[in-house]
C-alpha cells in the first residue's frame, strides 16, 4: 500500500503574492508526500442576467461581455498553469498537482472554507491579490478566513523567505502544541532553524531562565518536534520581556533574528474578549506583513 500524502489546498488567484504562496508551497512541502490542489473562486455573470438579455437597452453590449468573460477564464487557466510549472520546477510529479476553477457558489471565503473540509491538510493563500484599494475597502481574503478555517494550518504568504526559520510563538496553550504538532507532520526537517519564543509581561520570569524548558507545553512541542526528526541543534527557547505590546515584541523579535515564518495557535476566547483584548495570535497575523505566518486554532 502507498504512502498516504498530506493535501495541501492553494486558494489562487493568479496575482503575483499567490504565485508567490505556490513558491512557498514548493519550497516547504516535501513533493514526494504531498498533493497540492490549485483553487480559484471564478465569479460568473448569473443565469438571470441571460434570461433578461432580450429586454436590455442596446448599450448593454452582451457579445462584448461574453468575450470579456471568455478571456477573464482563459487568463485564470494560464495562471493555474503557472503554479503548476512552479510546483513541477520544485519537483512536484504532474500527478501530484490538480488545478481547480470553481464558480462560486456562496462567496469566495465561504467556498474556500467548504472546500478546505474535504479532506486538506493546510490551507495556503498569498497576503494581498489583484487590487490593493479592494483589500482595504473589504478586508483580504486571508483576514476573512482566520477564524473560518479550524483544525487545520492557515499559512498567509506575505513573500518568499530566504532562511528556513521558524519563530514559534509560545503562549503556554495547548493551542500552540496543536500548531507545533501540525507543522512539524508537513514539512521537511532539513534546514530548519526553530525558535521558541515566549514573550511575558511578568518580569518575574525573567529571573527563571529554566522556566520555560519546565513548562508542561514547552516540553510537549518540543517532543512532536523531535519525534518528527528536528535535532536539539535546530530548536532554541528563549523568554523575552515584553513591557510594551506583546506583538510588536514577537515580530520585531523574528526580524531581528531572520525568522521569516512566524507560528501561532489561536485560542478560544469568547466573543467579549475577541473584540475588547483581541488575540496575540490575531494581531501577529496583521503585523508581519511580508512574513510567513501559521495560524492553527
Amino acid at each position: 500500500m502507498g504512502q498516504t500524502k498530506f493535501k495541501i489546498l492553494l486558494a489562487y488567484d493568479g496575482s503575483e503574492l499567490a504565485l508567490d504562496a505556490a513558491r512557498y508551497v514548493g519550497m516547504v512541502f516535501p513533493p514526494d508526500k504531498t498533493e497540492v490542489v490549485a483553487f480559484h473562486v471564478e465569479t460568473k455573470i448569473p443565469r438571470s442576467f441571460w434570461e433578461m438579455e432580450k429586454d436590455l437597452d442596446f448599450r448593454f453590449k452582451t457579445p462584448e461581455i461574453r468575450a470579456s468573460m471568455t478571456e477573464r477564464y482563459k487568463l485564470v487557466k494560464e495562471c493555474m498553469e503557472k503554479a503548476r510549472k512552479i510546483l513541477e520546477g520544485y519537483g512536484y510529479p504532474p500527478e501530484s498537482i490538480e488545478t481547480k476553477i470553481h464558480t462560486k457558489e456562496q462567496g469566495v471565503v465561504r467556498d474556500i472554507v467548504e472546500e478546505s473540509r474535504q479532506g486538506y491538510d493546510a490551507v495556503v493563500v498569498g497576503r494581498k491579490g489583484f487590487s490593493r484599494l479592494k483589500d482595504i475597502l473589504l478586508g483580504t481574503v486571508p483576514m476573512k478566513l482566520l477564524g473560518k478555517i479550524k483544525s487545520i494550518p492557515l499559512i498567509v504568504v506575505g513573500g518568499i523567505p530566504k532562511h528556513k526559520n521558524v519563530l514559534i510563538a509560545f503562549d503556554g496553550t495547548r493551542e500552540v502544541v496543536e500548531a507545533v504538532r501540525r507543522m512539524s507532520r508537513l514539512i521537511s526537517n532539513r534546514g530548519y532553524q526553530l525558535l521558541l519564543c515566549h514573550a511575558s509581561k511578568n518580569s518575574a520570569d525573567m529571573d527563571k531562565p529554566l522556566s520555560l524548558k519546565n513548562d508542561q507545553f514547552f516540553k510537549q512541542s518540543v517532543e512532536c518536534l523531535t519525534s518528527a526528526g528536528f535535532t536539539e541543534g535546530q530548536l532554541t527557547c528563549e523568554l523575552i520581556s515584553s513591557e510594551g505590546d506583546l506583538t510588536e515584541n514577537i515580530v520585531n523579535r523574528a526580524r531581528e533574528g531572520g525568522y521569516e515564518s512566524i507560528l501561532v495557535g489561536r485560542r478560544n476566547l469568547t466573543f467579549l474578549k475577541q473584540f475588547f483584548h483581541g488575540r496575540v495570535g490575531d494581531k501577529i497575523f496583521q503585523a508581519a506583513g511580508n512574513q510567513v505566518v501559521w495560524v492553527v486554532q
